[in-house]
């Protein structure tokens, strides 16, 4: 039978939400309020802050100076950085393996700290071009006539034993005919006398020493040719990659204009940066 004209149906039933659920409501909303996916480019300009992780204990890249201050390669370049993006940086200190759990958790916008560019986190993070190659170099007397791998054939080459170059080293061993004198040493005192008395005709060392042996010295020359690469670079969170490409743009003005190149020269090739 048909429901009776003028009956007026009753509005469905609702279940009213319980206290539980809404506390759990509530909850949900803080997290995605305060999570760190809200940071981009817009809110580092709209803040006037680029808050920068880094581990003051890498000298001459970053260390605590007398004063308790801040300072060092990656320093002047987190502050040049900065000004790129027409604001001012801040600097969140943490221990190296926890740089990357300071951009996880939203207490920084970026790393730069001399950070080698790990290819197991590129899923999470966004890293930025290199802006220094720390990897190992030939140093050499000024008009060495070695312009090529090739040319180590028959001559005498130190390196620090264990090390990248040290693996080179015997490789080109291995490979070129007649095969170089490979002489291993425990630190780069020992091995750059030896080149400065003429006992080694070239050492392969990392960058950084290698430019503070050369600043030293007149009569030494880095080659041009890297032996291996240990690239550093600037992460974010994959989230804001819009911040890494503002910095990649930042850093070509910055190799450009000879900013990078005087960041190398202050603080690896004086002794009074």
């Amino acid at each position: 039978m048909g429901r009776p004209c003028g009956e007026v149906q009753p509005p469905p039933r609702t279940r009213v939400p319980t206290r539980r659920w809404l506390c759990v409501c509530l909850f949900i909303l803080a997290l995605v309020a305060c999570s760190p996916n809200t940071h981009s480019l817009e809110r580092i300009q709209d803040a006037g802050v680029l808050r920068v992780a880094i581990d003051p204990s890498f000298p001459p890249f970053e260390y605590v100076d007398s004063e308790g201050q801040i300072v060092g390669f990656d320093a002047d370049l987190a502050q040049a950085l900065a000004r790129g993006l027409g604001v001012e940086s801040h600097f969140v200190t943490t221990g190296y393996d926890a740089l990357f759990d300071a951009l996880t958790v939203g207490h920084a916008d970026i790393i730069i700290s001399a950070l080698y560019p790990d290819p197991s986190r590129s899923g999470g993070y966004a890293f930025s071009r290199p802006y220094f190659d720390a990897g190992h170099v030939l140093v050499a007397p000024v008009g060495a006539d070695l312009t090529s791998i090739a040319e180590l054939s028959g001559r005498t080459v130190a390196c620090i034993f264990g090390t990248e170059g040290h693996m080179e080293a015997l490789r080109w061993r291995q490979t070129l005919k007649p095969p170089p004198v490979v002489l291993t040493f425990d630190d780069p005192i020992s091995m750059t006398t030896m080149l400065v008395k003429g006992s080694a005709d070239t050492i392969v060392i990392d960058r950084v020493s290698a430019e503070m042996i050369v600043a030293g010295d007149d009569a030494l020359q880095i080659l041009a040719a890297p032996i291996t690469s240990e690239p550093y670079v600037a992460a974010a969170r994959r989230e804001d990659i819009a911040v890494i490409e503002a910095i990649d743009a930042i850093l070509d003005e910055l190799d450009a204009d000879g900013t990078l190149e005087a960041l190398t020269s202050r603080w690896m090739r004086s002794s009074t940066p």
